[in-house]
């Protein structure tokens, strides 16, 4: 009897320290299980390097050389991006050099200066910069280029496209060694990229680096640039920018002589869009929508109810938008089906597009989708649209002014800014900024003393009560202000938190 009970008390605990062991195991794999890991990437290739000397020695020669000359009665001086010094166009060495003409004319001088190209035909069509070829202020100017054997020819121009930086060039020749345009749409940010051209005169220099960002904005323009930190110089203007398949993903413009090695190129894609132009010689055309577009930070987000888009913050009378029907304060969502996401994308979605194209826009409108089509107006027009605009005032009846209740809304205490009505006799209708807390969101917004409220969402307010009704209406949200500049000529909707 002792025995048997001695084997069922050890049978008993074999079977409790399995039953533990196991729950240990247990534990341990679900705790593995659930174990936080780094993101590492898995490397491929890593004995292999870029094939950059195969790049360099195939594409070398469809790069060329390009010297323009100029005869100019005044000093030239070269073009800056968007006029400012921070950012500096590519040149021959030393830029642009001057000397007395030997044809006469005691003020008349000689300028040449220089840039690089890349040929993207066998009958001897290349692409460049259009300051590379720009006249420098004279009567005539003469280009010249030179190909990697040697041999220079005579240029003429096809096409130029100065808003973009791009021009179309060509000279008399056939079965030259030509580059394939890559599609720079679909570069991704690391990858390695590979620069020719001539920097200060040094013909065929290979620079390499990699893609350092997308969608760079230098100026105003239509431009939405790469950069890469591969070394360009002056001489590089127009030269190509390629991937390693020996693709070219863009055309090198502008450095920035601040930094190192923080170089810009046109995207090859949106060269795409204008080579039939440059091609016939006809003046490049884009299409113009006609708002002015906000990105869709966290403010108007909250007070529109969208997560995605871009705010139209202005809607220009009588322009393409106008005429579709779209709104201050939609949302554009997409253009033709392609999402959009910040300002720069649904400026380079329309301006790809030519003026008289009919795009589909999708729209977010108090909280509802809707789609519009809408017949694209030229962008020439817009300067001339603009000074239309701000040179047409209505005349305004002098109303009345209502008694300042603003503290009675707490308004500098909720949104951190006090009003008053505007002067009558200045003919212009809304609220006047008289005061902005510099600590508060109406000052990290940009509004600004003196700067005129005409409307409150989408209500237009003509004096102080008007304001306060639709400030009241708000109840301590988001406040959406329609906003003039004092002399009338800039309109912007700014979104006011509450602090």
């Amino acid at each position: 009897m002792k025995r048997q009970v001695k084997q069922v008390l050890g049978l008993s605990a074999f079977a409790a320290g399995c039953m533990a062991l196991g729950m240990g195991l247990s534990h341990g794999w679900v705790a593995s299980a659930q174990e936080e890991k780094p993101v590492t990437v898995e490397a491929r290739g890593m004995d292999h390097l870029p094939p950059i000397a195969e790049v360099a020695e195939k594409l070398n020669p469809t790069v060329v050389a390009i010297t323009n000359t100029s005869f100019v009665k005044n000093r030239f001086e070269h073009p800056q991006v968007g006029g400012q010094d921070f950012f500096d166009f590519f040149f021959g060495p030393g830029g642009p050099q001057q000397r007395r003409s030997p044809r006469g004319g005691e003020d008349e001088q000689r300028a040449v200066s220089g840039g690089s190209g890349v040929i993207i035909s066998p009958q001897g069509e290349i692409l460049t910069n259009y300051h590379v070829i720009a006249s420098m202020g004279g009567s005539d100017n003469a280009l010249e280029v030179k190909v990697s054997d040697g041999k220079s020819y005579k240029a003429t121009v096809l096409g130029k496209d100065k808003e973009l930086d791009i021009a179309l060039i060509k000279i008399d020749a056939a079965h030259l060694p030509y580059a394939k345009l890559g599609d720079s749409d679909a570069l991704r940010i690391g990858e390695w990229v590979v620069a020719i051209g001539n920097p200060l005169g040094l013909e065929h220099t290979v620079t390499q680096g990699i893609l350092s960002a997308r969608g760079r904005k230098l100026d105003a323009g239509v431009s939405s640039y790469l950069q890469t930190d591969a070394a360009i110089n002056r001489g590089n203007s127009g030269g190509p920018l390629l991937n390693l398949k020996g693709e070219v993903i863009g055309i090198n413009t502008a450095i920035n002589p601040a930094g190192q090695n923080i170089g810009f190129a046109v995207p090859i894609s949106m060269v795409n869009r204008i080579l039939k132009d440059l091609r016939s010689g006809k003046p490049v055309s884009r299409g113009y929508l006609g708002v002015r577009p906000m990105d869709l930070d966290q403010a108007y987000q909250d007070a529109l109810g969208a997560k995605q888009g871009v705010v139209v913050s202005t809607v220009e009378k009588g322009q393409a938008a106008d005429k579709a029907g779209v709104q201050r304060l939609d949302v554009i969502t997409a253009v033709d089906g392609q999402a959009v996401n910040s300002q720069d994308e649904l400026v380079a979605a329309v301006s790809s597009r030519r003026a008289g194209e009919t795009i589909k826009l999708s729209l977010l409108r108090d909280g509802k989708a809707i789609s519009l089509n809408v017949t694209l107006g030229d962008r020439k027009a817009i300067e001339d649209q603009r000074r239309r605009e701000s040179g047409e005032e209505s005349e305004d009846e002098a109303s009345p002014k209502s008694p300042d209740d603003a503290k009675s809304l707490n308004l500098e205490k909720t949104y951190g800014f006090k009003v008053e009505s505007a002067d009558p006799k200045n003919r212009i209708k809304g609220v006047v900024v008289t005061t902005v807390d510099p600590r508060s969101p109406a000052a990290d917004r940009g509004l600004a003393p003196g700067m005129i409220i005409t409307a409150v969402g989408r209500q237009a307010v003509n004096n102080v009560a008007e304001f306060n009704a639709q400030v009241k209406r708000a109840g301590g949200r988001t406040l959406l202000l329609f906003i003039q500049t004092p002399n009338g000529n800039q309109e912007v909707t700014l979104a006011i938190s509450p602090r």
